[in-house]
């Protein structure tokens, strides 16, 4: 899990860093609500450099999804 990810989520959601994993889900998460869902948005935009469109933030559904979409934008997350 890439470290700058992880705490990114666990400050946008309030959870620990160790909790962060792959399979979390936004179900998952009582925190992870529509606003929050916006801060998520853009806290990754501001980090890693890069722009979401309407339908990228639709698919920002779990944490395995927000990887594979920042690998998309070509976002070395380092593994």
């Amino acid at each position: 899990m890439n470290r700058r990810l992880a705490e990114l989520l666990s400050d946008v959601f309030g959870l620990r860093a160790s909790d962060i994993k792959p399979e979390l889900q936004r179900c998952d998460v009582d925190t992870w609500d529509s606003l929050k869902q916006m801060d998520l948005v853009m806290s990754v935009e501001r980090e890693f450099g890069i722009a979401l469109d309407i339908p990228e933030i639709i698919r920002m559904t779990s944490v395995a999804e927000i990887i594979k979409l920042l690998k998309e934008k070509g976002v070395s997350l380092g593994d």
